[in-house]
């Protein structure tokens, strides 16, 4: 394997076509960087300079090689400068896991957009999953961030959590029914309705919240058409196929025949986001601390 010591020595040498001036260059004695370079051209088997005693110049073995030189000292510059920006944090990749709702959430939104800000040379990944699904994809590395919901899941394997924002629960429902005309109503005015959910099996919080919800009000859910997208939940809330019980940031979605009204008795769901330690890399690490700074005034907030 070639010395890039010697092929620096080498290129300074061929710039300067002159021992004693390359030599001040390089902050070394002309001995030594002689011996250099005759060393390099028995490793190479060719010569790569033609010396008088009046002038130093290029063989065209020497030429050929001079570009080639430059070029492999060009990407071991460029191989080090990454391997310092890894080691800093601010280049790399996160793959970042979210479920179906939380992109429409301000903290999302501000945590990936502090990301492009302070980290720009950081690619992210984004895949829809379940909070669940994103729990189990994390412990086995392939995703480094997960966005959802704290009331799936026990955290084990060195997941770890952080809550950034807690969000009410609304009913979206029809807006001709005659819940839409109030301005917020308890869970239990809806045993009659057909709720629309995410698909069994799918690990949602929002599902989850629902169970609980039924059970406290003793009310037996009648469930009507299952969509994996919140968007999709609500657009047959429109359809007039069902209620669904989301986010209250979801009053983003402005659809035509939908109304959103607050639930008086159903807790705020937890947005979390989560990862494992030790970090799987220096960029997650500081990803995570933008994600704490979110955190931190929401925890101030409540």
């Amino acid at each position: 394997m070639l010395d890039l010591r010697r092929l620096r020595y080498f290129v300074t040498v061929a710039e300067e076509l002159h021992f004693g001036r390359a030599a001040v260059r390089l902050n070394i004695a002309q001995p030594p960087l002689t011996r250099h370079i005759a060393a390099l051209e028995a490793e190479l088997g060719i010569r790569l300079f033609e010396r008088s005693t009046r002038a130093v110049k290029l063989t065209p073995e020497g030429i050929v090689f001079l570009e080639r030189a430059r070029s492999v000292l060009h990407a071991a510059g460029e191989a080090q400068a990454t391997a310092r920006k890894l080691a800093q944090g601010v280049t790399g990749r996160i793959a970042i896991g979210y479920t179906s709702s939380i992109p429409m959430s301000d903290a999302f939104a501000e945590i990936v957009r502090n990301a492009g800000r302070v980290l720009p040379e950081v690619e992210l990944t984004f895949r829809e999953a379940a909070t669940a699904s994103q729990h189990r994809q994390i412990v086995e590395g392939t995703l480094d961030i997960g966005f959802g919901w704290s009331a799936v899941n026990a955290l084990d394997d060195g997941l770890c959590s952080l809550v950034i924002a807690r969000e009410p629960l609304v009913a979206a429902v029809p807006s001709g029914s005659v819940h839409a005309r109030k301005k917020s109503l308890a869970f239990a005015e809806l045993r009659d309705e057909t709720f629309l959910i995410l698909p069994p099996g799918y690990g949602s919080a929002l599902t989850a919240a629902l169970d609980s919800l039924c059970a406290q009000a003793g009310v037996e859910p009648r469930i009507g058409p299952t969509a994996s997208q919140t968007a999709t939940l609500v657009s047959l809330v429109a359809a007039e196929r069902g209620v669904a019980i989301v986010p209250a940031f979801t009053v983003a979605l402005q659809r035509s025949g939908v109304a959103y009204v607050p639930l008086s008795d159903a807790p705020a769901l937890e947005q979390t986001v989560s990862w494992i330690e030790p970090f799987t890399s220096i960029c997650v690490e500081r990803f995570v601390e933008l994600a704490r700074l979110v955190a931190q005034r929401e925890t101030r907030g409540t």
